[in-house]
């Protein structure tokens, strides 16, 4: 068994100074380095992410570049080694400090923990959580997750989120107790890209002094600006209430928000907002790129070009016709009017909305006045209407699916007369629309090809890729332009995953044939290093465990473990012995 065992920590925070705001202060490495010396060990074991054996005549090797400070290795090397007891020399962040102390105990092995680093009053940020994508002159919300530790402190927190050192947001919450965190909420409303979309890199910032290392106060945040809405996007052509009841709900239902936009004349749009204001038909058409939802308020005959040709590509599309034809897309053709009132009535169909319809009333529902005929083939029914309650039985709204394309298409008008009654008739419109919109939405993905998380250096990145992208090329550059990554697929899997990547920022080029046509995008993606190691820790006493056997030397200033309580043990034990036999038991 060796003499003296000593584990060395060698995780990124050891490269941290000793003291906060003291320049000429030594890293917490080279305190432990003197600290090593001093104890004149028989054998070294760095720790980190992995247990590393040094021999302790050259220890110049020794780095602290380790994203993590797991101990528990490095214990089980030891023990495996023949040593009885170890030194550790650390600065108290250990990530796994429970569970290393916890398999010590059961290996026998004795700890003595050293530390080389002052425990202060830190605050740091874990994670930050943005939308990857905003419109301009929404209102975006990015969280930041904050923890904290140490001695006193301020009571309070502030964080903010900077744009090329302009403040756009600011939050003061109250200061976690150690070990625990909160969460900031930072809403702000990013500005007009002056283009079709543009990247942008926000830095969300803890105030200066929360964290007096300046290793955790700092997290970027990319977030794409467009004038397009990744929600859903309503287009209508016809003039009437419709629009008033329905974009709202969109707003609510569908991630992203929505977006409305009523022909005016000319190819002259109205967009639908709090301040109305007129846009060109190309911004409509912009709009449309990259929105999970797609919904058009038109009579078939009467649609642009631009639009039918939009609504057949679009794989989740709803239209409420307001006449006759071909509706594109889902194949639907209407005719009619048929004439007559039509009365929802029940009972409901079987469809997504059905649980939100079973037990509505339907009596209190006003007429449609303006009912087409439709030939539904395999596509279902959401709900429908009888001719003067007891005439014959239409559809108002059917829905089907063909492979990952998903559509709703709505034979009757007169929708918002029911949100406008409120009471019962605006709950069936509510359900109507939050089951139909709901499953049309469902698992909808607006981007072709979309990267799931960025990942920590050097992990596998993993992207999503639509159903029915063929002849898809990944490029990934550095910030000099120089390749770091290139592959093609002819006919790619869902899940695609690439090599992970170093800390550093990159350019992905991307481009794919997807069902609306060829598609080529660029966005940036920035690889931070793993700062899990960097965050403030629940600081805990320096560990201190007595070896239970005697293979090896103990570790001084403990006494032995007294006989005594063995002795009289054994001498209970024979004394029950012998009366037992004395009464005539066995």
């Amino acid at each position: 068994a060796p003499g003296r065992v000593v584990l060395i920590d060698g995780s990124a925070s050891m490269a941290l100074p000793v003291r906060p705001g003291d320049p000429a202060a030594p890293t917490r490495l080279d305190s432990a380095m003197t600290v090593l010396a001093g104890l004149a060990p028989e054998r070294v074991y760095r720790f980190g992410d992995e247990a590393v054996g040094i021999p302790p005549d050259d220890l110049s090797a020794m780095e602290a570049t380790e994203p993590r400070s797991r101990i528990a290795p490095a214990l089980e090397a030891a023990r495996l080694g023949g040593a009885d007891s170890v030194w550790v020399v650390t600065d108290g962040d250990l990530g796994d400090r429970v569970e290393g102390l916890d398999l010590a105990a059961g290996l026998g092995l004795g700890v003595r923990e050293v530390r080389v680093a002052e425990d202060v009053p830190r605050a740091g940020l874990a994670a930050v959580r943005a939308p990857r994508r905003a419109r301009a002159g929404d209102t975006v919300r990015i969280a930041a997750e904050i923890r904290a530790t140490g001695g006193e402190a301020t009571d309070s927190l502030t964080v903010e989120v900077r744009l090329d050192g302009t403040v756009l947001a600011l939050a003061r919450v109250e200061r976690p107790t150690a070990g625990r965190a909160v969460v900031a909420d930072l809403p702000f409303v990013p500005l007009d890209p002056g283009e079709e979309s543009a990247w942008r890199r926000y830095e969300v910032a803890l105030e200066d002094g929360a964290d007096p290392f300046g290793a955790s106060d700092r997290l970027p945040a990319w977030i794409e600006i467009s004038e397009a809405s990744n929600g859903a996007v309503l287009v209508s052509t016809v003039p009437d209430w419709e629009a008033r009841y329905l974009l709202p709900a969109l707003d609510r239902l569908v991630l992203g928000g929505a977006r409305g936009f009523l022909r005016l004349a000319d190819g002259r749009y109205m967009e639908m907002a709090a301040n109305p204001r007129p846009v060109e038909e190309d911004a409509v058409r912009r709009s449309l790129t990259g929105a999970r939802l797609l919904v058009v308020q038109a009579s078939p005959a009467d649609m642009p070009d631009w639009l039918g040709d939009a609504l057949a590509r679009h794989p989740r599309a709803l239209v409420l016709s307001r006449g006759p034809g071909l509706v594109p897309g889902a194949g639907v053709r209407l005719s009619g009017p048929v004439p007559g009132e039509w009365y929802a009535m029940g009972p409901v169909p079987a469809s997504p909305a059905a649980a939100l319809l079973a037990d509505v009333d339907f009596d209190p529902l006003p007429p449609m006045t303006e009912l087409y005929a439709v030939d539904r083939g395999g596509a279902w029914s959401v709900l429908s209407a009888n001719r003067d309650r007891r005439g014959e039985s239409r559809p108002l709204l059917i829905a089907g699916e063909r492979g990952e394309t998903r559509w709703a298409v709505s034979p009757g008008a007169d929708w918002w007369r029911w949100a406008s009654r409120g009471g019962p008739p605006r709950r069936v419109y509510d359900g109507v629309m939050s089951g139909v919109v709901g499953w049309l939405v469902e698992d909808a993905r607006s981007e072709l090809v979309a990267l799931r998380d960025v990942p920590a250096a050097e992990q596998p990145l993993e992207w999503r890729v639509r159903p029915g992208v063929t002849d898809l090329a990944l490029r990934v550059l550095d910030e000099e332009g120089g390749e770091v990554f290139s592959s093609t697929w002819e006919a790619p899997p869902e899940r695609l995953g690439t090599d992970g990547l170093p800390p550093g920022r990159y350019e992905v080029h991307i481009e794919a044939e997807g069902p609306e046509g060829p598609v080529a995008s660029v966005r940036p993606l920035e690889i931070s290093p793993d700062g899990s190691e960097m965050l403030p820790r629940l600081s805990a006493p320096p560990a201190f465990l007595e070896p239970a056997g005697s293979r090896g030397p103990a570790i001084e200033g403990r006494a032995p473990r007294p006989v005594w309580p063995f002795v009289l043990a054994v001498l209970v034990l024979c004394a029950e012995w012998a009366w037992r036999h004395r009464i005539g038991l066995r």
